[in-house]
C-alpha cells in the first residue's frame, strides 16, 4: 500500500505541521496532536455555511483525524469528546496532551441531581471564567442537571452539568441528596433559596424553587402528607381573593399548600401565606407527579 501524505502545511507563528504518511507500520493520523496558539472556533463542516460550536482556548490539544480541507483540519477534541473542524492556520504541531490534561478536573463528589439556576449563571465549556470558554447564560430558577462537583486546576470549584460544561457552584441550588423511603417523597429544603425535590425510590425526579412564607406565615417545617388536591382554586384571607389558583395541593388542614404562584415570581424566597408557591410548569409537574397521600418533608 502505498504512502499517503495527510497534511503539510505551514500553520501558526510560522512553524511547519508534517504528518507521517498513512501505511504499514506508521503512526495513524489520530495519533498525531496539534494545540492552537490563539482563541480557534470549532466549526460543523469547512464550507461558508459552517456553524460554529464555540471557542477553545489558547494552548488546547486536538487531535488529527483528517486532511486539510478548505484551509480546516478534520479533529477531535478530548475535552468534549467531539469531533469538528478547525481553522489550520491558528494550530500548531505538538506532543500528546499530558494525562492531566486529558484526565480533566479533579471529581470531588459525584452527584446527579436535577437542580436550578440561583440569579444569573453563566455556563462554561470548560472550568474556568473566561469569555472565550463562555457558553451561555441562564436565567434564575432554569433548569440544570448536575452530574458531579468538581476542583479545576486554580483549586476553584464547579458544577460540572450532565453535557460536559461548567458553571461555579454559588450560582446553582443544589438540593440534598437524601435516602428517603420507597416511594414517592416531596424534600423541601426552605433556606433561601428554598428548593422542592421530587423523590421516587430513593432516586431524584425533579427539582423547583418555590416561594416560602414570611412575615409571621412561615412555612411549617415537619413531616405531612398531601391531604386533598383543588385543580383550579380559590383562596381567600384577611386582605385578600385570589381566584384561578392551579394545581393546589393542601399538605395541612390550616391551609399550607404547594400551588400555581402567577402573582409573584421571586422564586425561592420569601412572599407567600405559608404556601409553597411555584411557576406554571413547576406545579404543573408536582401535581400531574404526586397524588393524595404523597409525603412531603420540610426542613432547613
Amino acid at each position: 500500500m502505498h504512502r499517503r501524505e495527510l497534511l503539510r502545511r505551514s500553520v501558526g507563528l510560522g512553524i511547519g505541521l508534517a504528518l507521517a504518511p498513512l501505511g504499514a507500520g506508521v503512526a495513524r493520523a489520530e495519533e498525531r496532536w496539534v494545540q492552537t496558539w490563539q482563541p480557534a472556533d470549532l466549526w460543523s463542516n469547512t464550507g461558508p455555511t459552517a456553524i460554529s460550536f464555540g471557542k477553545l482556548r489558547p494552548f488546547s490539544y486536538l487531535r488529527i483525524q483528517g486532511e486539510v480541507e478548505n484551509s480546516r483540519l478534520y479533529v477531535y477534541n478530548p475535552k468534549t469528546k467531539n469531533f469538528a473542524y478547525v481553522d489550520a492556520g491558528l494550530v500548531g504541531p505538538s506532543a500528546a496532551p499530558p494525562q492531566s490534561y486529558l484526565d480533566g478536573p479533579t471529581v470531588l463528589r459525584t452527584l446527579n441531581m436535577p437542580s436550578r439556576a440561583s440569579g444569573t449563571a453563566s455556563i462554561y465549556r470548560e472550568p474556568i471564567a473566561d469569555e472565550v470558554a463562555w457558553a451561555q447564560d441562564l436565567d434564575h430558577n432554569d433548569i440544570i442537571l448536575v452530574k458531579d462537583l468538581i476542583e479545576a486546576d486554580d483549586g476553584t470549584q464547579w458544577y460540572r452539568l450532565q453535557d460536559g460544561t461548567y458553571v461555579l457552584t454559588d450560582e446553582v441550588r443544589v438540593p440534598e441528596r437524601i435516602r428517603p423511603p420507597a416511594g414517592k417523597w416531596i424534600d423541601v429544603t426552605l433556606t433561601s433559596p428554598t428548593i422542592l425535590t421530587a423523590y421516587e425510590n430513593g432516586q431524584p425526579q425533579y427539582s423547583a424553587l418555590a416561594i416560602h412564607g414570611v412575615n409571621g406565615l412561615e412555612t411549617p417545617y415537619g413531616t405531612y402528607v398531601l391531604q386533598r388536591r383543588v385543580a383550579n382554586e380559590i383562596m381567600q384571607g384577611p386582605g385578600y381573593y385570589v381566584t384561578g389558583v392551579l394545581w393546589t395541593q393542601y399538605f395541612t388542614a390550616v391551609g399550607h399548600s404547594i400551588h400555581y404562584n402567577y402573582w409573584s415570581s421571586n422564586w425561592g424566597y420569601a412572599g407567600s401565606h405559608g404556601c409553597l408557591g411555584m411557576n406554571y410548569d413547576d406545579s404543573f409537574w408536582f401535581w400531574n407527579w404526586a397524588a393524595v397521600g404523597t409525603p412531603i418533608d420540610i426542613h432547613a
